[in-house]
């Protein structure tokens, strides 16, 4: 971690020219009364991607080095903290960094960590796979490395060749759909992505019945999609682990070499992390807005492209799977309280009718605005025979937090925000070989947000078709 830390120290002051622009030089005592404790008006790729990354490693390095789940959590916050308070003391500390860093990087780092014991199992006789140990499971890589401890012994493998005592779950999938937004004509956007679930739960998905508490954040997902069309490209991730909870199961094999059959569900309570930031669409009612009068301000810069970014606070977790001889059924749900960004391209509608106003420097400058709220994810798949159908949803509403804007003196009107998001895509096809999906996509992507006494949707539907690999 000092290392990280002094590291970063260097390229801070190396790129002091850039990082100027931010220094408020606060009374050093503000830093422990309050008074220098804002909110701050960075990206939201540096706010909800960056520093989740950051902490997600300093995270999954504690892990790795044999620390419980609030050990490594306590390592990132302090690693976090101390860069806040001490090595930035030229700036007033971000909340939002404080909050986000350590908090969105459990799931992050909880994950890479579980992927890092997973590629572990593997042999170790490739250097290409050692190459991927040491890109994607660093932590567990370095303190293999640095404590010399022989590889682990595995008594039983999986279809890929690793350890079979972690539970796992890849899909990869790549599409394309028209999208249809009001007052914007038509295009095709394209999309490929990676999802992965890891669950480290003894006996979790393996013949046999029992029902276990577990405590030490043993299920966690992770997922990132990359999309693109002729007006630019983004970036869709999120991730997801299970504190704690209750899992049950009673499978078998449906003779001596069929399929897993019976149910299992799970119970319990889970930190995320949601992350959307994308210039590949086009709302007609957000080109309408943009095109307004606007304030003559040097920091107020329209932004057309769609953010939303949480991290989800311990909310409520569970899932079910009922697998038979003709199908299956895996339904998945997430319900949490959220600390976001989210954007609101009502603002320039709110702007437009107020040229002579200062309000939240984030919207003006960057066009989110940061809230507290609640976010419910749904999953749902299903098979019958060589059919498959899955659903896919994501709804967060949020209302803006007022009063801790970086420059409050420089306020006129602390102008009031609130807003949210709905994702949903439903996929029906056939599985013209295990593992593989070729299907229909249908879909709806809505940001809702209203700034003052103005409101503004901007809704786009999606229509495509996509192919899958899971294995």
């Amino acid at each position: 971690m000092g290392s990280g830390l002094a590291l970063g120290t260097a390229g801070y002051w190396l790129l002091m020219k850039r990082n100027v622009a931010d220094w408020d030089n606060p009374r050093p005592l503000s830093r422990f009364d309050g008074s220098a404790w804002v909110l701050d008006n960075n990206s939201i790729g540096v706010n909800f991607l960056g520093h989740p990354l950051t902490g997600g490693f300093s995270y999954s390095l504690a892990r790795a080095n044999h620390q419980s789940i609030a050990g490594a959590f306590a390592y990132s916050f302090l690693t976090s903290l101390v860069w806040e308070l001490v090595i930035e003391f030229k700036e007033k500390v971000s909340v939002n960094d404080v909050v986000v860093t350590p908090g969105a990087g459990l799931p992050i780092g909880e994950f890479f960590y579980k992927l890092g014991l997973y590629l572990d199992s593997g042999r170790h006789d490739s250097w290409a796979m050692d190459a991927t140990r040491a890109v994607l499971g660093t932590g567990v890589a370095l303190d293999r490395a640095l404590d010399g401890r022989p590889a682990p012994r595995v008594t039983r493998r999986d279809s890929l060749g690793f350890s079979a005592s972690i539970w796992h779950d890849f899909e990869t999938s790549y599409g394309v759909s028209e999208i249809r937004a009001p007052g914007a004509d038509g295009y095709a956007r394209y999309h490929a992505g990676v999802a992965a679930k890891l669950v480290t739960l003894p006996g979790y998905g393996a013949p046999g019945a029992f029902g276990r508490a577990f405590w030490g954040a043993e299920l966690s997902t992770f997922s990132i999609t990359a999309e693109a069309s002729h007006h630019g490209w983004g970036l869709v991730l999120a991730g997801d682990t299970t504190l704690v909870g209750y899992h049950a199961q009673r499978l078998m094999r449906a003779g001596a070499s069929g399929p897993l059959v019976g149910d299992a569900f799970t119970i319990g309570s889970s930190v995320g992390w949601s992350y959307l930031r994308s210039s590949a669409n086009r709302y007609g009612s957000v080109e309408r807005a943009v095109a307004l009068p606007q304030p003559d301000l040097n920091y107020h810069v329209p932004n057309r492209r769609e953010q939303y970014a949480a991290l989800q606070l311990p909310g409520f977790s569970a899932e079910m799977r009922a697998l038979r001889r003709w199908g299956a059924l895996a339904v998945s749900l997430q319900v949490q309280p959220s600390f976001a960004g989210l954007w609101a391209p009502s603002f320039y509608e709110w702007a437009g009718d107020n040229l002579e106003a200062r309000s939240k420097h984030i919207l003006h400058r960057q066009g989110y605005f940061y809230g507290w709220g609640g976010a419910v994810n749904v999953a749902v798949r299903a098979a019958a025979g060589p059919v498959r159908a899955s659903f896919e949803l994501l709804y967060g509403a949020y209302a803006s937090q007022d009063g801790l804007d970086r420059h409050m003196e420089q306020l006129t009107d602390d102008v009031h925000a609130a807003g949210d998001v709905l994702t949903y895509r439903g996929r029906f096809g056939l599985a013209p070989a295990a593992g593989s999906v070729i299907a229909l996509d249908l879909g709806v992507r809505r940001f809702r947000s209203r700034v003052g006494s103005f409101e503004q949707t901007a809704r786009a539907v999606e229509r495509g078709v996509s192919a899958s690999w899971s294995f």
